[in-house]
């Protein structure tokens, strides 16, 4: 093992798991994550800043909301839930926004 050459200084996680039908959860994240991830994408290509911050389609995070998806920014640790793509840019601002001190 050993480092990675390129480190990003902003990582956004979206939830793209896709439930059951008849899953009791019925996650949003399935439907909204696709296209909240794929806006994302855009986004930071457009914008070039695909170096800086990366865009990763997860599984699921354990929040499962309803509607929209859940979503992390990493490194702040912030777990949000409810996203969908019009949050998109709010989302990528928060993303390159530093982490204020405790």
């Amino acid at each position: 093992m050993k480092p990675a050459g390129a480190r990003p200084i902003a990582q956004v996680f979206v939830c793209t798991h896709a439930r059951r039908p008849d899953d009791p959860l019925r996650s949003g994240c399935g439907a909204a994550g696709p296209a909240l991830f794929a806006t994302l994408k855009r986004m930071v290509i457009d914008g070039g800043v695909a170096s800086r911050v990366w865009v990763t389609a997860t599984g699921c995070q354990g929040h499962c909301p309803r509607a929209g998806c859940a979503v992390t920014l990493y490194p702040k640790n912030e777990h949000l839930v409810e996203a969908a793509e019009p949050d998109a840019r709010e989302l990528l601002r928060a993303a390159l926004t530093p982490r204020a001190p405790p």
